[in-house]
């Protein structure tokens, strides 16, 4: 049997009718346990030769899906993307949130739109004219290229992660509920970017304020640290560095030419003074000797070094951040 490929069919029909600016839309992770939910638009010119490979995203391989993003960015008229984060989601509902990623997206094009076409049910406004389509992406071409671009999108995401929250296999699994990843929240609690009302992690969430495990509350303020220096547009080198007797850096991360390494501090009462105190001389010295070790495995980098302090301070209502940048030198 002949495989099916999507088509401009749908689109051709608009195009028929006058209408010119048709927007397929589609959305990745709704599923998963951890990360954000992405939405892709993307709008083709009438004369667009179409790209040969172009399919449901499930259906193709990541190497292909890498290979046809690239594809598609240089063709396509216009490609929206909009992201909602795990804690907007917790907030809104994965539905809620879904449509808002695709309103995003939608909006995030360069030029305006006459009619959308959505994979499943649509959208429940009526902003914009749409046709929803069941199995949109597997039928509709500029829907199977969203749902590309859209998937492709957010594993580098998920892939950057790796570093933020080590341990939990990110790159790997994506957030989706496999074995491992299910394994890794048992072990190692809930982080950041875990979706808190979803099941098989909330039943896992810690209450931070009356847990006696300080090896735990260590992890739990350098995962908001690292989150937090993520979001601010540092790259996650490495965490938890050890040198043998010397101990270990929490964070090592880079912005632009500049690398940091960034101790953290986190207290849950404020019963000895600023969390940011606590980095005395010696601490000092030693976090020296840690960066120096780090830094003789890596002589290839050629950057600016310094040191940061980031003090966590939680309550009842949340957490304080306060990121000390250079916070010393010696």
């Amino acid at each position: 049997m002949k495989k099916e490929l999507p088509t401009f069919r749908y689109e051709q029909e608009l195009w028929d009718k006058g209408i010119k600016n048709v927007a397929g839309i589609d959305e990745a992770g709704r599923g998963p346990l951890a990360g954000p939910v992405v939405a892709a638009a993307v709008v083709f010119d009438q004369q667009t030769k179409m790209i040969n490979g172009i399919n449901d995203s499930k259906k193709l391989t990541a190497k292909k899906r890498e290979e046809l993003y690239d594809v598609i960015i240089e063709t396509a008229r216009s490609v929206g993307i909009g992201i909602v984060k795990p804690e907007d989601i917790d907030r809104l509902n994965i539905l809620q949130a879904t449509h808002k990623a695709m309103r995003q997206a939608i909006g995030r094009l360069r030029l305006k739109v006459d009619h959308i076409l959505v994979d499943g049910r649509g959208l429940p406004d009526k902003i914009f004219p749409q046709t929803a389509i069941i199995g949109g992406d597997r039928h509709c071409y500029s829907i199977s290229a969203a749902s590309i671009i859209a998937k492709v999108y957010r594993d580098r995401i998920m892939q950057e992660y790796e570093n933020v929250f080590p341990g939990y296999n990110f790159a790997k699994h994506k957030g989706y509920g496999t074995k491992i990843h299910l394994d890794a929240i048992r072990k190692l609690k809930p982080c950041p970017i875990h979706r808190m009302t979803f099941k098989r992690v909330k039943e896992y969430i810690v209450d931070i304020h009356n847990i006696n495990n300080t090896r735990y509350l260590g992890k739990y303020g350098e995962d908001i640290a690292a989150y937090y220096l993520y979001k601010k547009g540092f790259s996650i080198i490495q965490r938890n560095f050890h040198a043998g007797a010397y101990g270990e850096i929490d964070i090592i991360a880079r912005k632009d030419d500049v690398l940091s390494f960034v101790e953290v501090k986190t207290q849950r009462r404020n019963l000895f003074g600023a969390p940011e105190s606590w980095v005395d001389e010696r601490k000092m010295e030693q976090l020296g000797l840690i960066a120096d070790a780090w830094l003789s495995r890596h002589p290839e980098l050629d950057l600016d070094c310094r040191f940061d302090v980031i003090a966590i301070n939680l309550s009842n209502n949340g957490h304080k951040i306060k990121h000390i940048e250079d916070a010393f030198r010696l």
